[in-house]
């Protein structure tokens, strides 16, 4: 998306969060550079930068540099990097996601009274990957603004609730080992940026295994929209086939991306070079989710979406950690 006059304010203040969120982290290691900025970002967030003159910018600094992030990180990884995620990884992912949807729907339908069409897109949401796939699924299914809004509120909200908890707790649910605690986060988080903020708040081997779980999830985008599409089709007639879905880009950098590092052998200059900017562009990340995550958001959900969000999540660990056990 390209930077507009409006919007550099607020892409200023976010990069300079994250500067001051690095620089801090040199004498807070315990808490890293991650999590000062998104503690700063919320603090500033809803003091002296919640003018509107920021929000633009504030916006795209949270959703496009982990883009680019993402991307780079394919130069860090190669298929034997993949290759230890195993056939177990590939089968986790995608009952972690069949089981996600269908509690998510049931939930919706039978606990919370929500329309089918807001159930759909907490679905969407939280088996694959946050507002990315909600934006997608929603025009698919004839879904309406206040429908998409709240869902993206509720999700966020909860995708903010696992990034502070999961770094706390998973090792306690999973043990201390990469492999599992990046399928645990992988595989439950809701946006790409929340995953990497999430396992970066562990360690950097976590990061690399997050990703790739992640990325099988965001790569059956065009699956989710299709299916989701279909269903509402047969209650809705007026909707017409999903048209024109299709991979994001940083999925399709960073597998290229990945191919090259997997078949060439890169000077350590470009591999680190990578590695340094994509962590980077985690901490402007999270800076930009605490800057944008206003007091408002939480009560504008309502206590209805907020407690079915909370408990989707509550569902998504345990049905993670319950197939990391079988599975792995």
């Amino acid at each position: 998306m390209a930077i507009k006059r409006n919007m550099i304010l607020g892409i200023v203040a976010t990069f300079i969060v994250s500067v001051i969120a690095k620089y801090l982290s040199v004498w807070l290691p315990f808490l890293g550079g991650e999590a000062i900025a998104m503690l700063i970002g919320i603090v500033l967030g809803n003091t002296i930068l919640r003018h509107e003159k920021f929000a633009p910018g504030m916006k795209w600094a949270e959703k496009y540099p982990i883009e680019i992030g993402i991307a780079l990180m394919g130069l860090t990884v190669t298929l034997r990097t993949i290759e230890n995620l195993g056939l177990n990884g590939i089968v986790f992912i995608l009952i972690q996601m069949v089981l996600t949807i269908v509690v998510v729907l049931w939930m919706g339908g039978r606990l919370f009274k929500v329309s089918d069409k807001s159930a759909m897109l907490m679905g969407a949401g939280n088996a694959v990957c946050g507002s990315s796939a909600i934006a997608s699924v929603a025009p698919a299914i004839g879904a309406n603004d206040d429908q998409r809004r709240t869902a993206v509120a509720t999700v966020s909200l909860t995708g903010v609730v696992l990034l502070l908890l999961l770094p706390v707790i998973g090792p306690d649910l999973v043990g201390n080992n990469n492999l599992l605690l990046g399928a645990l986060v992988g595989g439950t988080l809701q946006s790409v940026g929340q995953v990497v903020g999430t396992a970066t708040l562990i360690n950097q081997s976590v990061v690399t295994y997050a990703t790739l779980f992640k990325m099988l999830r965001v790569i059956l985008l065009t699956v989710v929209v299709v299916i989701f599409a279909k269903m509402a089709q047969r209650s809705d007639k007026s909707i017409e086939a999903a048209k024109g879905v299709s991979v994001p880009w940083f999925v399709i950098a960073f597998l290229a991306f990945l191919l090259l590092a997997s078949f060439v052998k890169l000077p350590d200059v470009v591999t680190h070079s990578a590695h340094e900017m994509a962590s980077f562009f985690g901490v402007v990340n999270l800076a930009g989710i605490g800057l944008n995550l206003k007091f408002e958001t939480i009560k504008n959900s309502g206590g209805k979406f907020l407690s079915y969000g909370l408990l989707t999540g509550v569902a998504q660990v345990v049905l993670a950690v319950a197939l990391i056990k079988v599975l792995f």
